[in-house]
């Protein structure tokens, strides 16, 4: 039995560069199949700045589903505008990114045909989201080693490479991340010490690099996944790490693992943060906490 919406207006948030550029390929496609399923669709291609989040935080009140399509970058973008607007409007995502994490995570399809019919049928459902300062973010937010593989990456290398380039920029940043002096608190918890990466997420796999055991992870169970990795102390210690790394597994001794519904960073310098994939600034202190059950998703 198909999920019946009282509202049909769909408003589709097209990442034209996305995915190779197949965003501009595959925008009739899209909307033909949307619109054979009853929806009147709108398109808003993204454009550089807040632009992009200002238009739907105003507009989506008109609007009974939301669509992001492109990369987890705009998915973000529309996360933040949705949330903005304070209005409780379902979110429907076309991955087309060169990792797309997420919408691995919670199985989405990448073919169009798939994906149009899953967004008129299946039911929305809350799932937990976090937020770092004033920035929401879908599923995770890091600094250290990787954080910045997916902003300081070209378009041109992410198109060209795909995957490989977010994993070449993590690798060769490996031995030249300065090692940061955090003081953490994770839920009451001191978790003080020397690390090259810290993260709070929720997901099945963070860039294809790390892959957290799918039992672990819940999209609405009130918690996030804190993963921070401990710095490598000489040769043996790194070379265990690389280890890890090259085969996605979390099971070095320098890996430290909670679950976490709040969690705060201190550091005596300013260090840059990812949301999402997306540049969430520099900053010394970092609060983090979850948004239980905040955002109503379609998958």
């Amino acid at each position: 039995m198909s999920y019946q919406r009282s509202n049909n207006s769909l408003l589709l948030v097209l990442n034209p560069v996305a995915g190779k550029g197949k965003g501009k390929e595959i925008l009739f496609n899209t909307v033909e199949n949307l619109t054979n399923h009853g929806f009147r669709v709108t398109v808003l291609p993204t454009v550089s700045g807040g632009e992009t989040e200002k238009t739907i935080a105003k507009e989506c009140k008109n609007y009974g589903t939301v669509v992001a399509i492109g990369g987890d970058g705009t998915l973000n973008n529309v996360i933040n505008g949705i949330m903005q607007s304070g209005i409780d409007v379902p979110l429907g995502y076309i991955p087309l990114g060169s990792t797309n994490d997420f919408g691995k995570s919670l199985n989405l399809s990448k073919d169009i045909t798939e994906a149009c019919e899953a967004i008129a049928t299946k039911e929305p459902k809350y799932i937990d989201i976090g937020l770092f300062g004033d920035r929401y973010f879908v599923y995770i937010a890091c600094v250290g080693m990787f954080a910045d593989a997916s902003f300081k990456t070209s378009q041109k290398m992410k198109n060209t490479l795909g995957h490989s380039a977010y994993l070449m920029k993590g690798a060769s940043s490996l031995f030249h991340t300065h090692k940061m002096k955090l003081s953490v608190d994770c839920d009451g918890e001191n978790l003080d010490g020397e690390y090259i990466l810290a993260g709070v997420s929720s997901t099945y796999s963070v860039g294809g690099v790390f892959k957290y055991p799918k039992d672990d992870v819940l999209f609405d169970d009130g918690y996030f996944e804190l993963t921070m990795i401990k710095a490598p102390k000489g040769v043996g210690e790194t070379t265990s790490l690389i280890n890890s790394l090259m085969h996605g597994r979390l099971d070095s001794p320098l890996f430290v693992k909670r679950k976490a519904k709040k969690v705060s960073f201190i550091s005596g310098s300013k260090n840059e943060w990812s949301l999402d994939g997306e540049n969430g600034g520099a900053t010394e202190n970092a609060v983090i906490e979850i948004k239980e059950k905040a955002l109503r998703f379609i998958y």
